[in-house]
């Protein structure tokens, strides 16, 4: 290795100046920042041992390496959009076991004063694609208080001949002075040189070599050139996102030109500004987070629970269909915040539950994906006034976020904000919860005074255990797998898309070996028409839009995941005849998914859309019976259905004795539901591919199943798909047939058993899961799940076909599920499973195929808490009475019943209606047991929801079955049901069953028997306790039945 030299001449213009600013103070020689590689380690400073020497002088280790060459060795830099690099003028080891002293540091010394010297010097060279905004650039960082410096541009008068060269070293020569701002004049306590990055707009930033870093009074001549724009030639390819802000050239400008940032200041900004009904809150639901609307000082109050923390969430909540923000978090203007050149935070709080051992404290997150973590803060000593937190009073809290970096990350594209309990003690005992009040939280460059020393040097270190030791993160109110390109198999690929382009994968890849990343920044269309891969996974941070072009398109893949922020659009172009089909093929894994998560399409706080083109005609009623061994049905009139379109034809066979103890393997029973592939259409007569297996009654209802959009389950995956949304984000199924989808089955629920290990200490959000049970039937893996979506959903148009359990699940979320139409569903087409849900249910038709467990609710109620429900085999099964039901029609064979309510508040009392846009403002955020005493005579169904012109026409045990209806005693009217038709194919059963109920209005009701000498009950009355079911009406029909009233009616 050879040592450099620099020749020392004439000063550079203007030079004599900056000597004039500093003559009175004594000359410093010249002193070399970085030189050779042994200054890129730190070195000892006194006689005595540091374990620190040898420690990494670099910013970031990921960007800056010290390069051993034989002519002179140098700094290499690579940025990113996100990370600046440079090096550290900090001592790295302040020993408290010797007052302080500083045992261990990187050249020259620690956070020197380069006001003692006039200028900053060094050789370089820079690549990249530069244009006029996206410049090489050099700042300085201060240690105490945390200023920013100007931030100069290296070309023009700093620069030999005017630019940098991507091939020769060219000297650069700065004056202290232009480095210089109001904030910070004398450009003393300097902890960082950076070069800079250009920020999230270039996909292609500066990469920097750097050579003999120099401070000196005397520099060298250079021949300073004119401002450029474009220092080193190179392609001209621009940008289609906003330019970052410019930085300053000559003359520099101040930097910062804000001082003050609010995050949260009232009540207002809880939630998104353009629709309050978005919580800007971070497990808001699952902590209980309120707001206190104070005259004096509106605060929030959080109490984290001992495995999730909760806190301010930032930036973008969802986009719409063109990728542009509609949601927005503080900053409320659809950008993610950046805190890498800010300053302070602060705050003021009250706590209450702080103990010996357990001190408030807090984090922020982002850094992008996977997601990283500040320091942990401690919320004592020198950030706070008078040293600590109390309940009694409002306290001022001022953190240097210098404090909060790591050198993994500088606070850019922050996600959340967290406050923390203390989890367990050694012990394993849980410490009291913590309890925070907080208001006036906002960023700031303003240095903030509390009544305490300054904050100290050394911030709290939030030391993690190995973060691949984490299995889970909690989003919204589950757990999930991590996934990240260092938790992959060996033998597998983790592609990244770039510039808006699917990533080039290898034909011959083995199936489930690649997972392509769609990072936040990216916005890819898929139109492939022979992908012939199997993927692992597909990733969604970014937007990813698989719709055809010019042909159709398939892509199969084991689970598609869409993380927060993120957007899948599958769909097709109207008129279009290009259809989009979506395979889930995988396996489940329950070492890394104990609880059987993956395998399918899962929205983790993201945006899914599902759009196939509109379908006019979905049903059409047979005007004549479809005979076995005929290929023609005829329909009462024209249809808008196509040639090698589907349709499906109830089962509509008479006389089955569904209430033999064991039916149907009593009785020979075949399901009779077919498919009609159509071969031709001549006016209202459609001719079908193949020949029909068994008669269809006239009138029933041919279902059109066919799609533009297929999602479906492969024939050669190991296990079934599901499709899953939670938390916020947006949620639309609209027109697409959704095939084989759900694997939660009719059997006895068995969920996994899991829990985050207390020993082991990581990210907020993050955990190791240790298994205490391996559960064989998890819940909740439906077709198609809205799970505590915090967004107006809407299932609509839709073709469910043969599912697990449940078809259409509104779980404590507002969906709107319309004209769909549902196939087969074991357990119940369209399930509204927690009592909480408000979502209209509207002109749906459900198709049984005689599955399920044929059992009724009360038989696992009680000894599953309430959560293994709705198995018995029904059409449309609600848990409560807020939603309407109207105009919805059934056929086939049902275990149970088309149409059930079963309504105990049991397990459900304290459950609250999601607030969410189109909730009615008096059930919004509301605890069930809260909106019950509202109502004179007690909830009905026609309080907020009903249940209106409803029929069907079907097989069935119960045709309307309703339980557990409870009315005051002045109560004459009870819940109304309107205008429902029931007629019963069977040769036993009942209309419409109650239990534990005594009042209800029936208004233009029929009950009606098809086969003779039939055993139907029109009305059966279960347990009313001694009393008698009442039943006033204005037209209540019985039809062809054996008795009107059976039981306690």
């Amino acid at each position: 290795m050879k040592f450099g030299c620099i020749v020392l001449a004439t000063t550079l213009a203007g030079g004599s100046a900056a000597r004039r600013l500093h003559n009175t103070r004594r000359l410093r020689e010249d002193t070399f920042i970085f030189d050779t590689v042994a200054d890129g380690t730190a070195q000892a400073t006194t006689a005595n041992t540091s374990d620190k020497v040898g420690t990494s002088c670099s910013t970031d280790d990921r960007r800056v390496k010290f390069m051993d060459d034989d002519d002179q060795d140098y700094m290499d830099i690579t940025t990113t959009k996100w990370h600046s690099g440079g090096y550290r003028m900090d001592c790295v080891d302040k020993g408290s076991h010797t007052g302080w002293q500083c045992w261990a540091t990187c050249s020259p010394f620690p956070n020197p004063d380069f006001m003692e010297w006039n200028f900053l010097t060094f050789e370089a060279k820079v690549s990249g694609m530069f244009d006029s905004i996206c410049k090489p650039t050099i700042s300085l960082k201060k240690r105490w208080p945390s200023y920013s410096s100007n931030v100069l541009a290296l070309e023009g008068e700093y620069v030999d001949g005017g630019s940098l060269s991507d091939t020769v070293w060219t000297r650069v020569v700065i004056p202290i002075a232009s480095l210089s701002t109001a904030e910070w004049p004398n450009v003393n306590g300097v902890k960082d040189i950076y070069f800079r990055n250009c920020g999230t707009a270039y996909s292609v930033n500066p990469h920097y070599q750097i050579r003999g870093l120099l401070l000196t009074d005397d520099p060298p001549t250079i021949s300073a050139g004119e401002v450029t724009t474009e220092p080193t030639p190179q392609p001209t390819g621009h940008p289609t996102t906003a330019n970052p802000t410019k930085s300053p050239s000559s003359p520099p400008t101040v930097s910062p030109t804000e001082p003050y940032w609010p995050i949260w200041n009232e009540a207002g900004d809880s939630n998104t500004l353009e629709d309050p009904s978005y919580t800007c809150f971070e497990q808001k639901e699952r902590l209980g987070i309120t707001v206190e609307d104070n005259v004096f000082q509106d605060y929030f109050t959080i109490r984290p629970d001992p495995w999730v923390s909760g806190g301010i969430k930032f930036g973008c909540q969802r986009k719409d269909a063109n990728w542009v923000c509609d949601r927005s978090c503080f900053p409320f203007d659809g950008s993610t915040p950046d805190w890498s050149e800010k300053l302070y935070l602060t705050f003021l709080a009250k706590v209450e539950g702080a103990s010996p051992g357990c001190t408030p404290s807090m984090t922020v997150t982002g850094g992008g994906w996977p997601r990283l973590s500040s320091n942990k803060i401690f919320l004592e000593d020198s950030y706070v006034d008078a040293g600590s937190l109390v309940s009694s009073e409002f306290r001022r809290v001022a953190i240097p976020l210098d404090d909060m970096r790591t050198n993994e990350w500088n606070l850019n594209n922050l996600y959340a904000l967290y406050f923390h309990t203390c989890g367990f003690n050694e012990e394993g005992s849980a410490y009291p919860l913590l309890t925070y009040h907080v208001s006036d939280l906002a960023v700031t460059n303003n240095a903030i005074d509390v009544i305490s020393m300054p904050p100290t040097t050394s911030p709290t270190p939030y030391v993690t255990d190995d973060t691949l030791l984490a299995t889970h993160r909690f989003i919204h109110t589950n757990w999930y797998p991590i996934f990240a390109p260092n938790r992959e198999p060996a033998e597998n690929s983790w592609l990244v898309a770039e510039n808006d382009a699917w990533p080039i994968v290898d034909s011959s890849a083995p199936s489930h070996s690649v997972t392509v990343f769609i990072p936040f920044d990216e916005n890819v269309i898929f139109s492939a028409a022979a992908d012939s891969t199997i993927y692992d996974k597909i990733i969604v941070e970014g937007s990813l839009t698989i719709r055809p072009v010019d042909a159709n398109v398939r892509i199969a893949a084991g689970t598609i995941i869409v993380e927060k922020g993120g957007t899948l659009n599958i769909l097709t172009e109207e008129n279009s005849e290009h259809t989009v089909t979506v395979e889930i093929n995988g396996a489940l894994d329950d070492q890394a998914d104990p609880e059987e998560m993956m395998v399918g399409i899962l929205a983790l706080e993201g945006s899914l859309t599902i759009s196939g083109n509109e379908v006019h005609t979905k049903m059409a009623p047979l005007s004549q019976t479809a005979t076995a061994g005929s290929n023609v049905l005829v329909i009462n009139e024209a249809a808008e259905f196509a040639v090698g379109g589907e349709l499906t034809l109830p089962d509509t066979q008479e006389g089955l004795n569904v209430g033999h103890w064991n039916f149907p393997a009593c009785c020979s029973y075949t399901d009779q539901t077919e498919t009609c592939t159509i071969a031709a259409i001549d006016g209202n007569q459609i001719t079908c591919e193949q020949t029909l297996m068994y008669d269809h009654a006239i009138s029933s209802n041919a279902a059109y199943i066919s799609r533009s959009v297929v999602i479906r389950t492969s024939e050669a995956s190991t296990d079934r798909g599901h499709i899953l949304h939670t938390g916020a984000g947006k949620f639309e199924v609209r027109n697409a047939r959704v095939e084989h989808l759900g694997r939660t089955s009719t059997d006895l629920i068995d969920s996994t058993v899991m829990a985050p290990d207390g020993d082991l200490n990581f990210p907020p959000g993050q955990a190791k899961m240790i298994v205490s049970h391996q559960g064989s039937n998890q819940i909740a893996r439906y077709a198609v799940h809205a799970h505590h979506s915090l967004v107006e959903a809407y299932f609509s148009g839709n073709a469910v076909l043969p599912v697990g359990r449940d078809g259409m699940v509104a779980h404590n979320s507002r969906v709107h599920i319309l004209d769909n139409i549902v196939v087969g569903a074991n357990g119940t087409g369209i399930f509204l499973e927690d009592g909480t849900e408000t979502g209209p249910v509207l002109n749906n038709y459900i198709i049984g195929r005689g599955g399920g467990s044929r059992g009724g609710d009360d038989g696992r109620f009680s000894s599953q808490s309430g959560t293994d429900m709705a198995h018995g085999g029904f059409g449309i099964w609600c848990r409560g009475k807020l939603a309407l039901v109207q105009g919805n029609h059934a056929e086939g064979h049902f275990g149970v019943s088309p149409f059930a309510f079963f309504v105990h508040p049991n397990f459900i009392s304290d459950k609250v209606v999601p607030d969410v846009q189109g909730t009615p403002a008096q059930l919004a955020g509301k605890k069930l047991k809260d909106i019950e005493p509202t109502h004179t005579n007690g909830l009905q169904l026609q309080s907020y929801g009903g249940f209106v012109n409803n029929s069907a026409v079907a097989t069935f045990q119960v045709g309307i079955d309703l339980s557990y209806f409870s009315v005051s005693a002045d109560d004459e009217v009870g819940s109304i049901i309107q205008d429902a038709f029931i007629k019963n194919l069977a040769l036993n059963g009942r209309g419409i069953s109650t239990t534990h109920s005594s009042l209800f209005t029936l208004n233009d009701v029929t009950i009606q028997g098809t086969v003779a000498e039939n055993t139907i009950t029109g009305i059966w009355c279960n347990n009313c306790n001694g009393c008698t079911l009442q039943t006033p009406n204005t037209t209540l029909v019985f039809e062809n039945v054996a008795s009107n009233r059976g039981g306690n009616c």
